[in-house]
């Protein structure tokens, strides 16, 4: 049997059973190896753009007994697809710029599947960011801590009327400031982290592009201390 790290699984959990996927992106195929094993999908196109990380996947899904379900591509993000040819699109493992790039480079073609789980290593306020402007509403967002790190995972739909995002639901994330989760404090508290350790750095310039973008940050620094003190407090009633 396949098994899955933290990040991988906590993807597979919030794919709909059933529908066709594809995971761009895969390195060694395990999440289509584990959707064909389980009966999750019925069929997973995996793709990936460097010669090493396809060998790997095609040595991977060719051990398999699932490989009848399992169609390797290798190419370049969103173009090893026909529009419309699966209902789930993932995109994990990666930076929030490149995903960015990665659907920006026809975002009319990516509005032609269903749904995307994204999962993003870094900059995942950029991602959010980008979906509100270009109308994706955000379904759900999960979190999921491997290896000592917390990773979120977004599900989002094409949409067409762009949306708002505060500051705090950029940063933390809209369902992730609503929910009572475990992780959620921690989670928190490493945005903090980066945010202060930002907002000390542009204190020592005298540019007012950066001047404002503190402001903004010790804003925002204030309003998640608010809620995590307030969430303290909760959990000590």
């Amino acid at each position: 049997m396949t098994t899955l790290s933290e990040r991988l699984r906590l993807v597979a959990d919030m794919i709909r059973p059933g529908r066709t996927v594809a995971d761009i992106g895969s390195d060694h195929a395990r999440l289509a190896l584990f959707l064909a094993e389980q009966g999750i999908a019925p069929r997973v196109i995996v793709s990936e753009l460097g010669k090493g990380p396809f060998s790997r996947a095609h040595r991977s899904v060719q051990e398999s007994p699932y490989r009848g379900r399992i169609e390797l591509r290798q190419g370049n993000g969103l173009q090893v697809l026909v529009p419309g040819e699966v209902d789930e699109v993932v995109l994990a493992g990666m930076g929030g710029d490149t995903i960015i790039e990665i659907l920006g480079h026809d975002w009319n073609k990516a509005a032609s599947f269903q749904r995307f789980l994204i999962q993003p290593m870094t900059r995942a306020k950029t991602v959010r960011a980008n979906l509100a402007e270009q109308g994706w509403p955000i379904e759900d967002e999960r979190l999921v801590r491997e290896k000592n790190r917390i990773y979120v995972v977004i599900a989002a739909r094409p949409g067409h009327v762009s949306y708002s995002l505060s500051h705090l639901e950029l940063e933390v994330g809209p369902f992730i400031l609503k929910a009572d989760h475990e992780l959620k404090r921690d989670y928190i508290e490493g945005i903090l982290h980066k945010l202060r350790t930002a907002h000390r750095q542009m204190t020592q310039s005298s540019r007012a592009d950066i001047t404002s973008a503190a402001a903004v940050d010790l804003e925002n620094i204030a309003r998640l201390e608010e809620v995590l003190n307030a969430g303290h407090g909760k959990g000590h009633n």
